[in-house]
C-alpha cells in the first residue's frame, strides 16, 4: 500500500441516483510535481481520522508551483505546460465508505460535478498526451521508451 494525496469533492447524487465524487490525483501531468488547491483552507474544519488528515479547501482551481500549470475545479488544464487534464481515481462505495480505485488519465472534462462527461483513458506517466492531435504528433515520451 502506498500513501497518495487526492483532492475529493462530494458532488451529491447523480441523475441516476448514485453518489458522485470528483477525485483528482494531486500530481501535475507535466512532470509530476505536487499540485496545490488555489483557495483558502477552512482551518476550523480540519480533522484527523486515524492516519488521514482532512483539510477542507474552498478550491476553485488548482496550480502547480513548479512550472505554473493551472487547472480548473474539474481538473481541466487552463494554463501552462501540462499536456492534459489532471488524472483521477476511480471509486466505489462499500459499507458506506468511499474506496479509491485505480488512477486513470483524463483528456478533457465537459460539464461539472455529477453531470460531468469525462474523456477517460488508461493511466499514463506525466508528459504523455492521451487524446487529440497531440497524441499522434507526440506519441512517445522518453521515460516510456525501453531498449
Amino acid at each position: 500500500m502506498s500513501r497518495r494525496t487526492a483532492f475529493v469533492r462530494n458532488n451529491g447524487m447523480s441523475e441516476a441516483g448514485d453518489p458522485s465524487f470528483t477525485i483528482l490525483y494531486s500530481r501535475c501531468v507535466h512532470l509530476g510535481c505536487p499540485v496545490q488547491p488555489n483557495g483558502p483552507i477552512d482551518e476550523d474544519s480540519i480533522k484527523k481520522i486515524k492516519n488521514v488528515e482532512l483539510r477542507p479547501v474552498l478550491a476553485q482551481s488548482f496550480g502547480c508551483p513548479c512550472h505554473g500549470g493551472q487547472y480548473n475545479a474539474e481538473g481541466n488544464r487552463t494554463a501552462g505546460p501540462p499536456v492534459r487534464s489532471l488524472d483521477r481515481y476511480s471509486f466505489s462505495i462499500r459499507n458506506g465508505k468511499l474506496i479509491l480505485g485505480e488512477l486513470f488519465a483524463v483528456g478533457n472534462v465537459s460539464g461539472t460535478g455529477a453531470n460531468a462527461t469525462i474523456s477517460r483513458f488508461p493511466w499514463s506517466v506525466p508528459g504523455t498526451h492521451v487524446d487529440g492531435l497531440e497524441s499522434w504528433l507526440y506519441p512517445l515520451v522518453p521515460s516510456q521508451v525501453t531498449g
